[in-house]
C-alpha cells in the first residue's frame, strides 16, 4: 500500500525501500505518485591505494536513485566528497526534490563518524516549488563564507555530509572550518536546547542540541559540536537570531571547525524517528534568504 505524505509549510522528509510507492499531496489537493525503483553507489575517484586511510585521502563517490514520478522514469545522481556535494534540489513535476542518501553508499563507507545511514534504501526531502524550506527567513547559523561553502573548508577537505572522513567513514554532519571563538546564532526560534554531551560531564566535546516544533506539526532538531562556551541558559526558549555560543575550539583535531547536524521529525512521529538530512539544505536556504533580504534593501533605498 502506498505511503502518503502531505506537503506543508516546512520541508517534508521520507525514507523508502525499493519498490515502495509514495503519494505526495500538495496544498492544493493535487497528488504526485512516486516509486523508488532502485539505487546504487560507486566510487568515482580515489587515492586510497596510494595514501591509505587518513587526512590525505581523497575519495569521491556517486549515488544514484532511479524513480518513477507520475509514470515517468527519473534518475537522480548525487555526489559525495566533492564541491558537487553542495547541490541544488531537482525541480520536477512542481516539486523540489532532495536526494539525500542511499544504503548502497555504505557498501563503500563505514558509519563510524556520526549516524547518517538511512533506515530504508533511500532518503529524500520534498517541498513545493513556490515555498521555502520553512515559513520564515533563516538567520545565518555562523558567519557565512562570502564565496559560498567550499569542500576544501570542510575539515580536511572532504567532511561534508556523509563524508568520506579519512576516505573511509561516512561523515554524519557538515564541518565548516573557522577560527576558535567563532560566534553562532540560532537560525530559527528554539523551544528547548542544551548540551547533550559536555566537558563538564566527562565527555570529550561540547555538543549542543536544540528543538523547534513548527505549527504544521513537524519538529526540527539542530545540533552544533565543538562549542567553546554556551552564552545563553539551557532549557529555555530563545528567539531566532540569538547569539548562543562561541565555537570551533574544543576537540577540533587538525582544523578548528564546527560540526553541524540537522534532522526532521514528521508530524505524529516521535523524536526517535527523526530523519537526518544534509545540513547543507539549511545553509543553502540561508544564502538564498540573505540574497533576498539584500535585494529588498537595495530596492527600498531612496
Amino acid at each position: 500500500m502506498p505511503h502518503e505524505l502531505a506537503l506543508r509549510e516546512t520541508l517534508a522528509a521520507v525514507e523508502l525501500d525499493h519498490g515502495e510507492e509514495l503519494i505526495l499531496r500538495t496544498r492544493s489537493g493535487d497528488t504526485r505518485r512516486l516509486a523508488l525503483l532502485g539505487t546504487d553507489a560507486s566510487i568515482h575517484s580515489s587515492n586510497l591505494a596510494e595514501t591509505g586511510p587518513g587526512p590525505a585521502a581523497r575519495v569521491v563517490l556517486r549515488m544514484t536513485a532511479h524513480l518513477e514520478i507520475d509514470g515517468s522514469p527519473v534518475t537522480l545522481v548525487r555526489w559525495v566528497g566533492s564541491q558537487e556535494s553542495f547541490y541544488r534540489p531537482w525541480k520536477l513535476f512542481g516539486l523540489r526534490v532532495w536526494f539525500d542518501a542511499c544504503q548502497a553508499l555504505f557498501q563503500h563507507l563505514a558509519e563510524n563518524h556520526g549516524p547518517c545511514r538511512p533506515r530504508k534504501q533511500a532518503r529524500f526531502a520534498f517541498q513545493e516549488l513556490d515555498r521555502g524550506i520553512c515559513p520564515i527567513l533563516l538567520h545565518p547559523w555562523c558567519p557565512l563564507p562570502p564565496r559560498g561553502l567550499r569542500i576544501e573548508d570542510c575539515y580536511q577537505g572532504s567532511d561534508c555530509w556523509l563524508g568520506p572522513y579519512f576516505g573511509v567513514d561516512a561523515h554524519g554532519g557538515l564541518d565548516i572550518n573557522h577560527p576558535a571563538g567563532t560566534l553562532l546564532w540560532t537560525p530559527i526560534p528554539i523551544d528547548d536546547h542544551g548540551y547533550f554531551e559536555s566537558l563538564a560531564t566527562g565527555a570529550n566535546n561540547n555538543r549542543w542540541r536544540s528543538i523547534h516544533r513548527w505549527p504544521d506539526g513537524s519538529t526540527w532538531i539542530l545540533q552544533s559540536h565543538h562549542l567553546v562556551r554556551l552564552l545563553v541558559p539551557e532549557h529555555q526558549p530563545i528567539p531566532a537570531g540569538t547569539l548562543y555560543a562561541e565555537s570551533a575550539g574544543v576537540y577540533v583535531g587538525s582544523h578548528e571547525h564546527t560540526h553541524f547536524t540537522f534532522a526532521v521529525v514528521e508530524p505524529g512521529a516521535g523524536l526517535d524517528q527523526a530523519i537526518r538530512l544534509d545540513p547543507w539544505i539549511l545553509f543553502q536556504q540561508m544564502y538564498a534568504d540573505r540574497r533576498r533580504t539584500r535585494a529588498a534593501g537595495r530596492v527600498g533605498r531612496p
